[in-house]
């Protein structure tokens, strides 16, 4: 069982009966008895769905993740992104117990600023119903920075757990600083810290060059590795040698792991 509390630079999202955007589940029509059982889904596509390119796409598409398992074996997730004309995307994280049909827990919608979005599915950790996941949102055509986060999310519950990766710049106020995550995890065998490592870098208005920014505004190009602990609500930087925990097994439409 885990203890989480809301204290600390974090964002809780509660979910209505196991899905995070009941509301607009109900909405979009989605009924539970349309989703296939976690059997069925080791049927679909292995294609990624963290960055999906929608340039010279007219029509609509729709691509699904491997599906990964938890540790045991019990619980099943995967992510799906629909795009449509106008390079719109639509990402939701579905999860299910074996055998059972899916529930959607997560759902990007296409933003005005921000319409293309994704997500790669990172792993479970172990012995737990906790599912860790990374998303990208972006402006297709735009120079604008995209933006990450990654979320931990109980597939018993349907909670969301969000680090607030702005945290890491808490430092670096004053400076020009940008950052991409290059993996994340949770700490030691407890599933309430997520451990969160980021390359941090100078960010760049359009046609500006690093030299352009003042010395004291640069940030540099640096490799860090943050803790999140939700039982604290501490957030401090760790060794980059910290160990990510994390079971990571799917299998793809031959049925097949990898």
């Amino acid at each position: 069982m885990s203890y989480w509390t809301r204290t600390g630079p974090y964002r809780l999202v509660v979910s209505a009966k196991f899905g995070v955007f009941a509301l607009l589940l109900g909405l979009l029509g989605m009924a539970d008895a349309e989703q296939p059982s976690a059997k069925d889904a080791g049927r679909r596509s292995s294609n990624g769905t963290f960055f999906i390119d929608c340039r010279g796409n007219r029509d609509s598409k729709r691509v699904l993740s491997a599906v990964a398992l938890s540790e045991d074996a019990t619980w099943h997730a995967y992510v799906e992104v629909t795009i449509d004309p106008g390079c719109l995307h639509t990402t939701r994280l579905w999860v299910a117990q074996a055998n059972r049909a899916y529930r959607l827990v997560y759902l990007i919608p296409p933003k005005r600023d921000l319409t293309g979005n994704g997500m790669e599915i990172l792993g479970w950790a172990r012995n737990s119903t906790m599912l860790l996941a990374k998303t990208e949102l972006w402006q297709d055509g735009s120079d604008a920075p995209d933006t990450q986060q990654v979320l931990a999310i109980d597939g018993a519950t349907g909670m969301v757990y969000e680090p607030d990766p702005k945290a890491t710049l808490q430092n670096r106020e004053e400076k020009q600083c940008g950052f991409r995550v290059t993996d994340a995890g949770f700490g030691g065998d407890s599933n309430i810290v997520i451990l969160v490592r980021a390359k941090f870098f100078t960010e760049l208005e359009a046609d500006e060059t690093e030299a352009d920014v003042p010395s004291a505004k640069r940030c540099g190009n640096t490799e860090e590795t943050w803790s999140f602990n939700y039982a604290t609500g501490e957030v401090k930087q760790v060794r980059n040698t910290e160990p990510f925990h994390l079971f990571k097994k799917a299998f793809i439409q031959n049925g097949q792991s990898k």
